[in-house]
């Protein structure tokens, strides 16, 4: 199972916006979503999503301040290369302005006006869980398309 990171970073106390990024290339093109990716031989799960943080997004964070608040499996029945285990984070500091990358174009959003749409099919399901501060662990089965949610279970930690 692939080992990989979820990182999102926010503006405002209260939150009022989100940091997305629409992925150009690889694994989930043309969605929105999340800064992150796989984590390479010996890294945590934190010092990784600090580093997919600034390669996609030009931004900076220490891994210690990096909220986990979250774990997602994702089983694909039908393409089981795909199946992850993600470690989702919360930025709780980041410096730096969000910048174009290769992989990923950063876009801030109202956090009242989140495009679900345009992004996995999934999100709907735990990203208002991660937005509420809450520490979630989830399983998703994804269908045959490999796209929509089949069934899940989200339990609060």
């Amino acid at each position: 199972m692939i080992q990989a990171t979820l990182c999102f970073v926010f503006l405002g106390d209260p939150h009022h916006s989100i940091l997305l990024g629409y992925k150009k290339r690889g694994f989930g093109s043309g969605k929105l979503g999340g800064f992150g990716g796989k984590l390479q031989d010996g890294e945590t799960p934190a010092h990784a999503a600090s580093r997919e943080l600034h390669e996609e997004a030009g931004i900076n964070t220490d891994p210690s301040d990096l909220a986990p608040l979250g774990v997602l499996i994702f089983i694909f029945p039908y393409k089981h290369a795909w199946d992850q285990e993600v470690h989702v984070f919360v930025a709780q500091k980041w410096c730096g302005t969000p910048k174009e990358s290769e992989e990923m174009r950063p876009e801030w959003f109202k956090i009242t006006h989140i495009p679900f749409e345009q992004m996995w099919d999934d999100t709907h399901y735990w990203l208002p869980h991660i937005l509420a501060g809450e520490r979630i662990s989830a399983v998703f089965i994804i269908n045959q398309d490999n796209e929509t949610v089949k069934d899940y279970t989200i339990k609060l930690l």
